[in-house]
């Protein structure tokens, strides 16, 4: 599999710049801290780095060699393999990738300082206290946002106002859930605690924007059942994920459709609320199967000045997003990018590798007349663990309003 090849060259160039770097703050500070020999001081951070970063090497090895051990090692399904070598490689690599601008910014305020005085011992005993007392907070912020973010999950609320609903109608309860990638990390019991928040905000409808699972069939009825619990007074509606068609479209489709869950694939369907029509459209956009142009063009012509109109795909393509809110959608739901999953932020710029797929990383976003909802989604990809991206269900209380502007 080239890909993974690709991915592992990528990890492996990143792991050896953020290590080297911080490596050697910590080398020089343990220098000035301590009396450890160099070699001491050199072979402890080897040991330690070597021993957090044996996970993509067995990867490698494994694949290699033609085993599937590495598939166990990438899906899951193998507690002793994700407790002594897989989170500890994330989690390290998360923590040595937040001290990187901490110890670039102790090296340029250095190199400041060193124009207008001569450094002294002091001064290097001072900065060497400041790294390793960096190092302990961001340690300890980083493994328990991981743990919050990985395994609480979130309610994210917005009120949209839509002067195509009555004045005086209720508020619709709409409640958005995307990529529940159900398989040994994302298990039964999580899937079913997801659930059981759906329900608990009275939804009267809810749309799904797909991935079911992470890979293979062993998980999808069970998958499928448990989201067939959810209870909306208009129904569930949903479309499929690009895990979904890697694994087998058909027997999803049919999975959900069975427990209650109406597919939608490149159709509409109307619901009949007491606001009012609401006319759903749904498309199958992931990268197996783009929508065609012409077919898409025939699927979403029409009027919609006076129904209220929700667009669901599970990828928010940057081309599709302006092509529907050109068309006057009021809603475009879709799910795809996990929030980033594990998103950095240097410098005030946030760095995720989902950007490469859309510049709608997470969240609301207005286009035109039209609000995006992008939500983080249960499940997992390539990485086992979230960071400052958390599990979310989305909540959007759509209300009458004669300005159509948002709360």
């Amino acid at each position: 599999m080239p890909w993974l090849l690709r991915m592992l060259f990528i990890l492996t160039s990143v792991v050896l710049l953020l290590y080297g770097y911080a490596g050697s703050r910590l080398y020089q500070a343990l220098g000035q801290l301590t009396s450890w020999s160099e070699p001491r001081r050199l072979g402890a951070i080897i040991l330690v780095t070597g021993l957090i970063n044996v996970y993509p090497l067995a990867i490698l090895m494994t694949y290699l060699w033609g085993s599937e051990w590495w598939l166990v090692a990438l899906r899951g399904g193998n507690k002793l393999v994700d407790m002594t070598l897989t989170y500890p490689f994330w989690i390290g690599l998360i923590i040595v990738a937040q001290l990187f601008p901490f110890f670039l910014a102790i090296d340029l305020g250095w190199f400041v300082l060193s124009l207008f005085a001569k450094n002294s011992p002091t001064w290097m005993v001072w900065q060497a206290r400041l790294v390793v007392l960096i190092t302990g907070l961001v340690t300890v912020y980083a493994v328990a946002r991981i743990s919050h973010d990985t395994w609480h999950i979130r309610v994210r609320e917005r009120i949209i106002a839509s002067n195509k609903f009555s004045p005086g109608t209720p508020e619709l309860r709409l409640v958005h859930i995307t990529d529940v990638q159900m398989d040994p990390r994302t298990s039964p019991e999580m899937v079913s605690a997801f659930v059981e928040k759906v329900n608990q905000l009275n939804p009267d409808l809810v749309i799904f924007t797909g991935d079911l699972i992470t890979s293979g069939t062993a998980h999808i009825d069970r998958a499928a059942t448990l989201l067939g619990r959810i209870q909306a007074r208009y129904g569930i509606f949903a479309c499929l994920g690009d895990h979904d068609v890697w694994a087998d479209p058909e027997w999803i489709t049919r999975s959900l459709e069975a427990n209650g869950i109406q597919v939608l694939e490149d159709e509409h369907r109307w619901v009949e609320t007491e606001h009012g029509r609401i006319e759903l459209t749904g498309i199958t956009n992931v990268y197996r199967r783009r929508p065609q142009g012409n077919r898409l063009r025939q699927l979403i012509h029409g009027d919609r000045e006076r129904s209220f109109a929700i667009f669901i795909a599970h990828q928010p393509s940057d081309s599709l997003v302006k092509f529907v809110a050109e068309r006057g959608y009021d809603l475009f739901l879709a799910g795809h990018m996990h929030g980033g999953q594990v998103v950095l932020n240097y410098f005030g710029f946030q760095i995720s590798p989902a950007l490469r797929d859309s510049s709608y990383l997470s969240g609301f976003y207005r286009i035109d007349g039209m609000v995006l909802s992008v939500s983080n989604g249960l499940g997992l990809t390539f990485a086992p663990v979230r960071f400052r991206a958390p599990a979310e269900i989305t909540l959007l209380r759509i209300v009458a309003s004669p300005s159509g502007v948002d709360r």
